[in-house]
């Protein structure tokens, strides 16, 4: 009896920090969540009206969006982005282009007021091999609807952001534009993510810092590439870049 009791304890003792961590990510992403907005275009004359782009988050007093530049579309179209309201619904907003690092595939957007709470920048230097992280947006939305998905992620490598090429002619444009201006660091995770996840944040599950932008593109060449073939690793761009985005753009 007195075995039982001693192995009963030792579960319950394992089982509730489980719990609590549990608690502690369900608490995290239901801060998180009002402030990731989709990004796309709106036209009357488009069918759908509204076609989702990417991910973004709202960062510093809620009038500025984080999302990726290849999420933006071409200047004549009309963009904006789409939070969640309280009653459900989506709230649309247009913005402007606030300032662009095509380099990191980095843009910052601009609103004409505070729609939601900012989320808080971390320190991404402090981001180690095995750190277990979340990240959140809407994957492939305009298929499967547009529903905030969240996702663990443990970051397997911290690689560089340019992988040499095999054969110099195959050489992209942007990744010559990275030889020619240094090389940065990217964060490699262990997680499947899609094209609507561009843009969206990279945080720690404790306190809902941002330590990343995701991006499928940077990497895998197209949209349609990182779609027709998932490898099951996603990458982002550390928060540090978005740091220095944030500090050319004051």
């Amino acid at each position: 009896m007195r075995r039982r009791e001693l192995l009963a304890m030792g579960a319950a003792a394992i089982a509730a920090p489980l719990r609590g961590r549990a608690a502690g990510m369900a608490d995290t992403v239901a801060r998180v969540k009002p402030s990731v907005v989709l990004v796309g275009t709106y036209r009357e004359t488009d069918t759908p009206r509204f076609q989702l782009r990417g991910s973004g988050f709202l960062i510093g007093r809620g009038q500025q969006v984080v999302t990726c530049s290849h999420v933006l579309p071409g200047a004549d179209a009309d963009l904006v982005v789409q939070v969640l309201r309280p009653d459900g619904g989506w709230a649309r907003h247009p913005v402007h282009l606030g300032a662009l690092d095509e380099r990191s595939d980095l843009a910052l957007l601009t609103l004409d007021s505070a729609i939601g709470p900012g989320l808080p920048i971390g320190d991404s230097g402090k981001v180690r091999e095995g750190d277990d992280l979340a990240f959140m947006g809407f994957p492939i939305g305009n298929l499967l609807g547009y529903s905030h998905v969240v996702h663990r992620a443990m970051v397997s490598s911290i690689t560089a952001a340019l992988l040499p090429s095999p054969d110099a002619e195959r050489l992209r444009e942007n990744a010559i534009r990275g030889l020619r201006s240094g090389n940065f660091s990217l964060f490699q995770l262990d997680a499947v993510a899609y094209p609507g996840n561009s843009g969206g944040p990279l945080f720690r599950p404790e306190t809902g810092e941002v330590v990343g932008v995701m991006n499928m593109v940077l990497l895998k060449g197209t949209r349609e590439s990182a779609l027709s073939q998932p490898s099951g690793i996603a990458y982002a761009v550390p928060a540090a870049r978005l740091r220095e985005l944030m500090e050319r753009a004051r």
